[in-house]
C-alpha cells in the first residue's frame, strides 16, 4: 500500500481509489478535492461548461489570440490565493509547458474529456457517489483546504472532516486551490506527520 496523494480532481481520484481498493492506500492526503457541491463556486462555472458538447472548439477559436502567459496568469489567478507568491522562474517554467500544452494536437479534447470526467463524477449517486465512497474510506486521512480557494468551496471542509472518519484537517486561511504549491513546507510537515504516525517514513 502506497501513502496517496491527490488534488482537486486528483483528490475525487484518489478517495474512489481508497474506497473501492482500501488493500492499495496506507495513507490518504487530500487537498482542495473535487467533491460534489450543491452550490458550485463561480470560478468552477467554465469548467463544467467546457463539458457541454461544442464549448471546447468554440472556445478554442475564442481565444486564439491569447499568449500563453495570458493563459497561465488566468489559471494563476484562479488556483492561487495570493498569485503574487509565484516566483518568476515559477511563472516562466508554466508558461513554457502551457506553449508545449497548446502544441498538442489533442489539447482541447483533453480539456473537454477531463471536464466531462469532473461532472460525471458529481452526478453519480447511490453507492458511486463520491461522499458515500468518502464514507466508506479506511485510511487514515489529511484533508487540506485554503479559505481563498475559488475552485472548491471552503465551506465543504467540515462536511468532508465529518465523511472521512478520523481524519484531519489543516485549513490555510491565505490558500487557493493549490495549497502544495502555495504553503509547500506547511503542507509537507503535515503529511510526514501523517506518514510518520502511521508507520511510514
Amino acid at each position: 500500500p502506497v501513502h496517496l496523494f491527490g488534488n482537486s480532481l486528483g483528490g475525487a481520484v484518489a478517495t474512489r481509489v481508497a474506497a473501492v481498493r482500501p488493500d492499495l492506500v496506507r495513507t490518504l492526503t487530500l487537498i482542495s478535492p473535487a467533491l460534489p457541491e450543491l452550490r458550485a463556486q463561480r470560478g468552477a462555472w467554465p469548467t463544467a461548461l467546457l463539458a457541454l458538447p461544442g464549448i471546447a472548439p468554440l472556445f478554442s477559436r475564442l481565444t486564439r489570440d491569447w499568449t500563453a502567459e495570458q493563459r497561465v496568469r488566468g489559471v494563476l489567478g484562479l488556483c492561487y490565493g495570493d498569485p503574487g507568491r509565484v516566483t518568476d522562474e515559477g511563472l516562466r517554467h508554466a508558461v513554457e509547458e502551457m506553449e508545449r500544452r497548446m502544441a498538442l494536437p489533442y489539447f482541447w479534447d483533453v480539456m473537454a474529456r477531463s471536464s466531462r470526467g469532473i461532472v460525471d463524477a458529481y452526478t453519480l449517486g447511490g453507492q458511486q457517489g463520491l461522499w458515500r465512497q468518502a464514507e466508506r474510506v479506511l485510511a487514515p486521512t489529511l484533508l487540506v483546504y485554503g479559505r481563498r480557494d475559488r475552485l472548491v468551496s471552503y465551506r465543504m471542509a467540515r462536511r468532508a472532516a465529518v465523511a472521512f472518519r478520523g481524519s484531519r484537517l489543516l485549513t490555510l486561511p491565505d490558500a487557493g486551490h493549490v495549497a502544495m504549491m502555495e504553503y509547500p513546507e506547511t503542507v509537507a510537515q503535515a503529511a510526514r506527520e501523517l506518514i510518520a504516525d502511521h508507520g511510514g517514513s
